[in-house]
């Protein structure tokens, strides 16, 4: 990292990257799968370059790199790597670091993707899975073996919004003998910093808040150079590399990142104040609310509280589907963290390959709404919702 961009601030990092631009200010666009060279010494060596080389595309590009230079920048990592969605991300972190009978410790409540990818290794690739309860996490002492390999977490979680203490799993992941590897996605790095909380490696599926304008699909996965290495191999043995314009996508919404992220947390805060006091609403999720159970951990490890509200809608799931197809200016939609507010319900979106029982311990009620803020108007954000809660009060009565 230069060092002027050690002094500067998040705001202008994010729009200048680690160092300020000489030539285009915006990245050059280079689409090329292959590259030509002078000799058979000049194309080896470019070719150790590795992520940073161009070489062949599925090694690195020039673009993608551009990117992953801004977002190690940002995530405070020696390296960032990018892949073609966030579970590629995450299998990656997975295939790299877990052979064969290896235990892999991670909680119920991670994203439904994460677990079916588990699941998938369990089965096929003989991992051993022991899952962690965030509801519990002083039960994690007792539940985590010696010898596990990873210990991955969710923070905060998806939909429910548990906030874990990053800096107590990361010392009793290490007590174990266990890279601590953390998906934040609901908090990206100018909310949240898994790594300098102790954590190894930090996920992002960077379809959400790192592009913000739900119109690229990718992934991220940030550490220290050494146990990225695996991570490269990894990526280059199967594929999974993000495109260039993707890429390009990627590091031109990450310029304006801070500016979303103030935005969309003020209008998350006070809807959330609002849904809580609201009758046709059973129970408001959302860390910067003082009745959320790890507020104060949140207000510690954090700086803001994300964009993502969870909801439990009076009426069970037909409350939450009545409420869910009055929305007007909210899309009904999955995904989150683009500029544009979303609602979903998490049962048959992000945790539709859960069983009921497997949704309901970990916490996801058939009346839950998964709120994604945006960015417009508070006013008109707050007159949709209470039009579409006008009609469950209506069905409940």
């Amino acid at each position: 990292m230069a060092g002027p961009s050690k002094r500067a601030g998040e705001r202008t990092r994010s729009v200048h990257g680690p160092s300020p631009a000489m030539g285009p200010l915006s990245t050059p666009l280079v689409f090329s799968a292959t590259f030509a060279f002078p000799s058979l010494e000049a194309m080896n060596a470019e070719q150790q370059k590795g992520p940073d080389s161009a070489y062949y595309q599925r090694v690195g590009n020039p673009t993608v790199a551009a990117c992953e230079r801004r977002l190690a920048d940002l995530e405070g990592a020696e390296r960032s790597l990018l892949f073609s969605s966030g579970v590629a991300a995450t299998a990656a972190i997975f295939l790299s670091y877990l052979a064969s009978g290896d235990r892999v410790a991670a909680m119920r409540e991670c994203y439904g993707g994460t677990l079916q990818q588990l699941e998938y290794g369990r089965e096929h690739f003989g991992w051993r899975l022991t899952l962690l309860s965030a509801g519990d996490p002083g039960g994690w002492e007792r539940a985590i073996e010696p010898g596990t390999k990873i210990v991955h977490v969710e923070s905060p979680t998806n939909p429910v919004l548990r906030v874990i203490d990053l800096r107590r799993a990361a010392a009793l992941a290490h007590a174990r003998g266990a890279l601590l590897t953390v998906d934040g996605t609901f908090g990206p790095p100018v909310v949240q910093k898994p790594l300098a909380l102790g954590a190894d490696l930090v996920m992002h599926s960077a379809t959400k808040y790192l592009g913000g304008h739900s119109d690229l699909l990718a992934g991220v996965v940030s550490g220290s150079q050494p146990l990225m290495e695996p991570l490269a191999k990894a990526r280059r043995t199967f594929g999974a590399t993000l495109d260039p314009m993707s890429a390009w996508h990627l590091e031109r919404g990450l310029k304006t990142l801070p500016l979303r992220m103030d935005a969309i947390h003020r209008n998350a805060m006070s809807l959330a104040q609002r849904l809580e006091a609201h009758p046709a609403i059973e129970r408001v999720s959302y860390p910067g609310l003082a009745s959320h159970p790890q507020h104060a951990l949140a207000r510690e490890q954090m700086q803001g509280f994300g964009g993502v509200v969870a909801v439990v809608v009076r009426g069970g799931g037909d409350g939450a589907r009545t409420f869910i197809e009055a929305l007007r200016v909210f899309s009904h939609a999955p995904s989150l963290g683009g500029v544009e507010s979303l609602a979903s319900l998490p049962a048959y979106t992000s945790h539709v390959y859960m069983t009921a029982s497997e949704r309901a311990a970990a916490g996801i009620d058939d009346g839950m709404v998964r709120l994604a803020v945006g960015v417009e108007d508070e006013a008109d954000l707050w007159a949709d919702l209470e039009h579409a809660l006008s009609k469950v009060r209506v069905g409940v009565a």
